[in-house]
């Protein structure tokens, strides 16, 4: 009965409010911070082995600040300033590296380390000092961080149940029969090869001094049509390949779409798609390939090939740690640094360029989409294929200064147009009926211009399709044209439209005209 009596005396309000939770929850604060603003780019799970990891660790720190000064209250404090100093720390220095006296840049780790950590010191000494005004603090600290952590799980509960809610469902996506296969042969397979932010050959030249001549000729040598002046619809990869797989410009999926909208709605469009879906009920397997931006991954394909290879760090980790104070050890081991988390989309690049050749040899047809990361950043690949470490600032408006992100791009346009005339004709010899084969980017690059954003490399074998293509084609009409030619269909082609959107405003469109001028 005592017992009992004293347990209905506790108030569970006053408990909550004088138990040190602060430390949990600004432990937690950054990582659920950083995930709320990238919600659209990375999934919850992304952080869950982050979150755990800073919760043990604070506990640890806790119960070890505890032992030594035989209060909860202080302990929850010291541990809170120990959260702060090493959560806080790459922000701070990201804020300050750029203040300069007399022209000499004069934050560097070692002045700043120093002096954040005597800013912690001192207040953890003032709190040791000052005991009474521990309870008060303690209460508000627990209200405050409550409220912080408030704001970010807010943003992800609204992008989970209305940004990321689409307006029609999958399975309302047009499935009306669309195509049909009347002849006693196997239908071709059909290839998607997505080189990544592969820019026209007009862009290699004036951009990046690179002549990628050559390497066209020799797929036209192998029966591929060229468009010299191809373009993409739109410069991001989502609006590009959502628009490309239903054959329609991103306009026609809602027309209530804000400029600064998030794009996760796209994904029932990117990830059952009319053409995926026409194709599969024409009884075509669907062939993927994992990269690390995982909502890219078709995770429902028929077969997805991952590669085994996998970095220490995912992009979201890497990205988190850059915040904290192990941001020391990323700046000072930069090569390292880099192989914790690019090097898993080495990894999948190579396993993808192994595997491709092998596809042929699948019974049944096949619908292969093959998006590869390159020659997009990260620039991992020497020109041989090597792994390669290109030095980059993080923090400045592009991921690489001009000169470096200059030879990153040109030693990956040579290694991968050495691999496509490797892989290329090992799949149309294999091939039991000869196949379709897109090779295109999705994008290109605002270097040298926001034109060139959507200045793409577009070849494509379809022997007897050839002629339906055309020197300023863009992705849209890229599946109507093979869909009329070998299938039955009747698609009206739309006309060849590119758009400009910028980071952040992805619906907020700009229309590029094709100036281009073909030479044959």
């Amino acid at each position: 009965m005592y017992l009992l009596d004293r347990l209905r005396k506790i108030r569970i309000d006053k408990l909550l409010l004088d138990t040190p939770l602060h430390p949990f929850l600004l432990a937690a604060y950054p990582i659920v911070s950083l995930l709320g603003f990238n919600i659209d780019q990375v999934y919850t799970h992304d952080a869950t082995s982050s979150i755990l990891i800073s919760l043990a660790s604070t506990t640890l720190v806790l119960v070890v600040l505890r032992l030594c000064f035989k209060d909860w209250k202080l302990a929850g404090l010291l541990t809170s300033l120990v959260v702060v100093w090493f959560f806080l720390y790459g922000r701070l220095y990201v804020l300050l590296k750029e203040l300069s006296i007399i022209g000499f840049l004069t934050i560097r780790h070692r002045y700043l380390l120093i002096l954040w950590s005597l800013i912690i010191v001192s207040l953890a000494i003032w709190l040791i000092k000052h005991k009474r005004i521990r309870p008060e603090l303690t209460r508000f600290m627990n209200f405050f961080s409550t409220v912080l952590i408030s704001l970010p799980i807010l943003h992800i509960l609204v992008f989970y149940f209305h940004d990321y809610s689409p307006p029609r469902e999958p399975a309302d996506i047009d499935i009306e029969p669309l195509i049909s296969w009347n002849d006693d042969s196997d239908p071709p397979d059909i290839y998607y090869i997505v080189l990544d932010g592969y820019q026209r050959a007009d862009v290699q030249e004036s951009v990046f001094g690179i002549d990628i001549t050559p390497f066209l000729d020799e797929l036209r040598d192998l029966g591929f049509y060229v468009a010299e002046c191809a373009q993409s619809n739109y410069t991001r990869t989502i609006l590009s390949v959502s628009s490309t797989f239903n054959m329609e410009y991103i306009d026609s999926f809602r027309a209530d779409i804000e400029p600064d909208e998030k794009t996760a709605w796209l994904s029932p469009y990117y990830q059952q798609s009319i053409v995926r879906q026409q194709l599969e009920k024409l009884g075509y397997q669907t062939i993927v390939f994992k990269t690390p931006w995982e909502r890219l991954v078709w995770e429902d394909a028929s077969i997805v090939y991952k590669s085994s290879g996998t970095a220490l760090l995912s992009p979201f980790e890497f990205m988190l740690l850059r915040t904290t104070l192990a941001r020391i050890y990323l700046d000072f081991e930069q090569a390292e640094s880099r192989k914790l988390s690019d090097y898993e989309n080495y990894e999948d690049t190579r396993y993808a360029l192994e595997q491709l050749p092998n596809i042929p040899n699948i019974p049944g047809p096949k619908f292969v989409y093959a998006h590869l990361v390159i020659p997009h950043s990260p620039f991992v690949f020497g020109p041989d294929g090597e792994y390669v470490n290109i030095p980059y600032d993080a923090d400045a408006g592009n991921i690489y200064k001009w000169e470096d992100g200059k030879r990153g791009h040109n030693y990956a346009v040579t290694y991968i147009n050495k691999m496509m005339l490797e892989i290329l004709p090992k799949i149309i010899r294999s091939s039991k009926t000869p196949p379709i084969i897109f090779l295109a980017a999705d994008h290109g690059s605002p270097n040298g211009g926001v034109e060139n954003s959507v200045r793409i490399l577009a070849a494509f074998y379809a022997p007897e399709a050839k002629f339906q293509f055309y020197n300023t084609i863009t992705p849209v009409n890229l599946f109507p044209i093979i869909f009329n030619t070998y299938f039955n269909a009747n698609i009206d082609l739309l006309p060849d439209r590119s758009f400009f959107s910028a980071q952040g405003q992805y619906f907020n469109f700009m229309e590029i005209p094709n100036t281009c001028k073909a030479t044959d």
